[in-house]
C-alpha cells in the first residue's frame, strides 16, 4: 500500500491506491474518516459574540426585497391573501408549485393549524415561505455566514395603506436554533403522529435531517396529493390513543378543508422529498460554518492547528458523502409522481450567478436525482463555508470525478455519472476547473 500524501495549509489529503496484480491492475482510491473530536461534540451557541448572529446586517434573499416590498402599493391586492402570496413568491423567485401542506402543530403558529387549517410551505434553494390562512407570513433567508434568518409579518389588508411592517423574528429560534439541531440557526422538518387537532402524539427521528431518513419515518403530519407509495409512514394520517395503543385514522388532502384557501391544490411528494434533502444540506453547512468559527477563535494556537485539521478532514468527508448521495434512501420502484409543472420549474431554475444549473435533472426512478452530486453545491449555505474547507472538500470531489477506477467508498458513481458531473460542475460551478 502507497500513501500519498498532500500538504497545504497545514491540510492533509490522503489518497490511499492498493495495486494488485492479478492479471489487470485495480486502483482504489478511498478517502480516510477521521475520529470524532471534543469541538465536534460540542453544541453551537450561535449568539456568541464571535458569530454577530443579531449584529450584522442579513444578506439572505428575503433581506435584498425587504424594503421593496415596504414601499409595495398595497391597493393593488384586494383584501386577497392568495393574491399577495403569489405576488411574494414571485419576487422571491419561489414556484408556486413547490407548495407543500402540514397539519401538525409544529410551527410558531401553532394555535392556527390544524387539520381543518393546515400550514402551507414554499421555497428555493435559498429561502423559504409558511403561510397558515387566517395567519402571518413566516419567511426563513439563507444567509451565507449567518445561517437561517426568520421574519414575520400581516399580510396585508385592505385597510393597510402602507405594507405591514416586516419584523426579524427572535422567538422562532426557540425551536430554528434548539438543541435538537445543534444549537445553530438552521431549518426545521418534522415528522410526528399528529392527534385529531394536530397535536403531536409520537415523534419519529428527532434530531436527522436529510435524505438518508427512511421514508416511513418522513411525512408525519403532511399532506401528499396524488399517488403515496409510502403508505405505511403517518403521511395524510392522524392518530388517537385507545386502550394504550395510536389508531390510525386517515386524513386525505382536502377532505377537511377547502383547497380555495391556498394558491393551488398540490402538496406533491416531489417537493417533499427535495426538501428533506435541503433541510440536510444547508443545516449541515451552518453547523460546519459555526462551529469552524468556534473552534478557529477560542483555542490557542498549538491546539487549533490539531483540532482544525481533524475538523477539517472529518466534516469535509461527511458533507462531501452527503454531498454525493452516499446513503440515500431508495425509492421503491414503479413509484408514480404528478406535478409535471413543479418538475419543470425546479430544474430550470437558474443559480443565483445567473447560469443554469444542470444538477437539478431528476430521475425519480430509483434515486432523486439523475447525477448524485447535489445542486446545492450553488447554494448560500455552500458558498458561504469557509473557504479553507470548501477548497479542501472540492479538491477531494474532483479526485473523485477525475478517477476512471472504482474509488471504495463511492463505488455506486459509474464512470460516465461521473464524467456528467464532472462536466456540469466545469461549466457552471466558477473556478471548479482550476481546484
Amino acid at each position: 500500500m502507497i500513501y500519498l500524501t498532500y500538504y497545504k495549509n497545514q491540510l492533509q489529503l490522503k489518497i490511499h491506491i492498493n495495486y494488485r496484480l492479478i492479471g489487470i491492475t485495480s486502483i482504489i482510491l478511498f478517502l480516510t474518516l477521521h475520529s470524532t473530536t471534543d469541538a465536534d461534540e460540542s453544541k453551537v451557541h450561535f449568539l456568541d459574540p464571535i458569530h454577530q448572529y443579531d449584529e450584522i446586517e442579513p444578506n439572505d434573499p428575503f433581506s435584498k426585497i425587504r424594503k421593496k416590498l415596504e414601499k409595495s402599493e398595497m391597493n393593488s391586492f384586494s383584501n386577497s391573501p392568495n393574491k399577495y402570496l403569489a405576488f411574494l413568491l414571485k419576487e422571491l423567485s419561489i414556484s408556486i408549485h413547490s407548495q407543500l401542506l402540514v397539519f401538525s402543530t409544529t410551527s410558531l403558529q401553532l394555535s392556527k393549524i390544524s387539520p381543518q387549517n393546515p400550514r402551507a410551505i414554499y421555497f428555493s434553494d435559498d429561502v423559504y415561505v409558511g403561510y397558515v390562512p387566517g395567519g402571518q407570513i413566516e419567511v426563513i433567508g439563507i444567509d451565507p455566514q449567518l445561517g437561517a434568518i426568520p421574519y414575520i409579518f400581516n399580510i396585508p389588508t385592505n385597510k393597510d395603506s402602507e405594507h405591514p411592517l416586516i419584523h426579524r423574528s427572535s422567538r422562532c429560534m426557540n425551536c430554528h436554533a434548539s438543541q435538537d439541531i445543534g444549537g445553530i440557526p438552521g431549518l426545521l422538518i418534522s415528522s410526528v403522529v399528529p392527534g385529531p387537532g394536530g397535536g403531536t402524539i409520537d415523534r419519529f427521528r428527532k434530531d436527522l435531517t436529510g435524505h438518508e431518513i427512511q421514508f416511513n419515518d418522513r411525512f408525519g403530519g403532511w399532506h401528499i396529493t396524488g399517488h403515496n407509495p409510502f403508505t405505511q409512514s403517518w403521511a395524510n394520517h392522524s392518530g388517537v390513543m385507545e386502550n394504550g395503543q395510536i389508531k390510525r385514522i386517515k386524513n386525505p388532502p382536502g377532505a377537511k378543508f377547502k383547497w380555495d384557501k391556498y394558491i393551488t391544490n398540490s402538496s406533491n411528494l416531489i417537493a417533499h422529498l427535495l426538501l428533506e434533502h435541503q433541510v440536510g444540506f444547508t443545516n449541515r453547512c451552518i453547523e460546519i460554518n459555526y462551529k469552524f468559527r468556534e473552534l478557529t477563535n477560542k483555542q490557542n494556537l498549538t491546539s487549533k492547528n490539531i483540532s482544525l485539521s481533524n475538523f477539517l478532514e472529518k466534516n469535509s468527508d461527511e458533507l462531501l458523502s452527503y454531498l454525493l448521495f452516499k446513503n440515500e434512501a431508495k425509492l421503491p420502484p414503479d413509484t408514480k409522481f404528478g406535478n409535471p409543472t413543479f418538475i419543470s420549474d425546479f430544474e430550470t431554475k437558474q443559480t443565483a450567478l445567473g447560469v443554469s444549473n444542470g444538477l437539478r435533472k431528476l430521475n425519480l426512478k430509483n434515486r432523486l436525482l439523475e447525477n448524485r452530486c447535489s445542486y446545492m453545491i450553488c447554494s448560500n449555505s455552500f458558498l458561504g463555508l469557509p473557504e479553507q474547507f470548501k477548497n479542501l472538500l472540492l479538491r477531494k470531489l474532483k479526485i473523485i470525478l477525475e478517477s476512471k477506477n472504482e474509488i471504495n467508498l463511492f463505488s455506486y458513481l459509474s464512470n460516465p455519472e461521473k464524467e456528467n458531473i464532472l462536466r456540469i460542475l466545469s461549466r457552471s460551478f466558477y473556478g471548479f476547473s482550476n481546484i
